[in-house]
């Protein structure tokens, strides 16, 4: 077994709060079920994760809480692999210990997280009572009574949370309870598919090592699971395979382009695969093909213009042949890069074929001022995407242009940019302040 665990998002919440109070921490006995559990975690985390089935590893370290303090410190081990189970084991803490301090704030992110708001607001407020100070719960406490049509008091909590001050501890707060839980058992579903000759699942298998989430602004490569992960398609597919030949150059040129001193290497890295450069092939796979040509576009070795003129129509072929999202949005890049915009054609081909967000809302997008609040294509884009703020923006926007009442509009767009923080491609609560503005002068 390895010494070293992999690096996983592996986090208790932070709290300080040790107030002579009803309720209040007891960190001896934290520490103790921390200690006991050492071994089982150092098992889980740097072999069975690694190299076994991830549903049975979850169910097996679930099954090694054996009292409450364990399942509390269990539960947020699998806090962003098993959401159900961690959900499970919290409620069983709390359950056994109501007046732990640290409990009723792990129980109330989870219930958060359920959709479960009344429970978390009930115990956000037991803790808030104790560390008042902490400007996350107000950040929490705000979506729970947007979420049940409290407006002004979810108001309250977003001005009481201080946007100014603490913007980006707001945008970690958020991502704590929207952030993504499903790369271990995707990870886990995606070798197994390799071992049955899925030559598709082999590239999103190492895109995915080498891109993994940390948060939505940091990915870094996971390093165990792309050793392993490369040996086991060695050993499927054959060393002198064209997928275990790829997979290979690609994690050799993600490596060199960090770089900046390495001159013709990386060329000669792209060549030696016979990958892109020289009308060379283009990896199927989309995510990697993507990354490829900006390694390569970066550091001047194609020009984007000449790339689409000789290989845009391939990478429509492509993109068609594979139903690769991302092969298309290749192509869309570059007509943006070569023409000014990508066409509605273009856009249209991306939403209504490969049912993607982004092409819907590029779409309009480019309809800028000709977008109206009755457009049927509006209509049908808030259907085929219930969840995203923009594109309901688009319809708030049109709102406000003509004339019209925008609460309730407002109100959608709130409710979602909560989850997605979807208005910034950086991801940043900046957009869910301007709602939260808004409704303040609506209120």
């Amino acid at each position: 077994m390895k010494k070293s665990t992999i690096f996983i998002l592996f986090s208790f919440i932070v709290f300080n709060a040790y107030a002579q109070t009803k309720t209040k921490t007891n960190k001896e006995l934290l520490q103790k079920a921390q200690t006991e559990l050492t071994p089982a975690f150092e098992y889980f985390f740097s072999d069975c994760l690694v190299n076994k089935n991830a549903d049975d590893c979850t169910s097996e370290l679930y099954d090694k809480a054996t009292n409450e303090y364990q399942s509390f410190v269990i539960g947020g081990a699998l806090y962003n692999i098993a959401p159900k189970l961690s959900l499970i084991l919290h409620k069983r803490a709390i359950a056994k210990k109501p007046n732990e301090l640290s409990f009723n704030l792990e129980y109330a992110i989870e219930s958060h997280r359920a959709r479960d708001y009344e429970t978390a607001i009930r115990h956000y407020k037991i803790y808030k009572e104790v560390v008042a100070k902490d400007y996350r719960v107000d950040v929490w406490l705000s979506e729970c009574y947007l979420q049940l049509d409290n407006y002004e008091k979810a108001l309250t909590h977003w001005k009481a949370a201080n946007h100014q001050k603490n913007h980006t501890g707001i945008d970690k707060a958020i991502y704590i309870i929207h952030g993504k839980t499903d790369q271990i058992k995707k990870r886990s579903d995606l070798v197994e598919k390799v071992k049955q000759k899925d030559v598709k699942s082999a590239y999103e298998l190492i895109y995915l090592d080498m891109n993994w989430e940390l948060d939505w602004w940091n990915t870094y490569v996971q390093e165990y699971f792309l050793e392993k992960d490369l040996e086991t398609i060695k050993s499927v597919f054959g060393a002198k395979s064209t997928v275990c030949q790829q997979v290979a150059a690609y994690k050799k040129i993600k490596q060199l382009s960090k770089d900046f001193s390495i001159g013709n290497t990386l060329k000669t890295a792209f060549l030696d695969a016979k990958l892109i450069l020289e009308n060379n092939e283009m990896p199927v796979h989309g995510k990697i093909a993507s990354d490829l040509l900006r390694v390569a576009f970066m550091n001047e070795l194609i020009d984007e213009a000449t790339f689409f003129e000789k290989r845009g129509e391939e990478m429509i072929a492509l993109a068609d042949k594979h139903k690769d999202e991302e092969l298309l949005n290749i192509y869309a890049y570059l007509e943006a890069i070569t023409t000014g915009r990508v066409s509605a054609k273009t856009d249209k081909k991306g939403w209504n074929e490969y049912k993607s967000e982004k092409f819907a809302i590029s779409y309009f997008i480019g309809l800028a001022d000709k977008n109206t609040y009755d457009n049927p294509d509006l209509t049908k884009a808030l259907i085929d995407f219930p969840n995203s703020s923009k594109i309901h923006w688009v319809k708030l926007n049109c709102a406000k242009i003509e004339g019209k009442n925008i609460k309730q509009d407002l109100i959608a767009v709130l409710k979602k940019e909560f989850k997605t923080l979807g208005a910034d491609e950086n991801k940043y609560s900046y957009g869910l302040k301007g709602y939260f503005y808004l409704l303040e002068n609506e209120l």
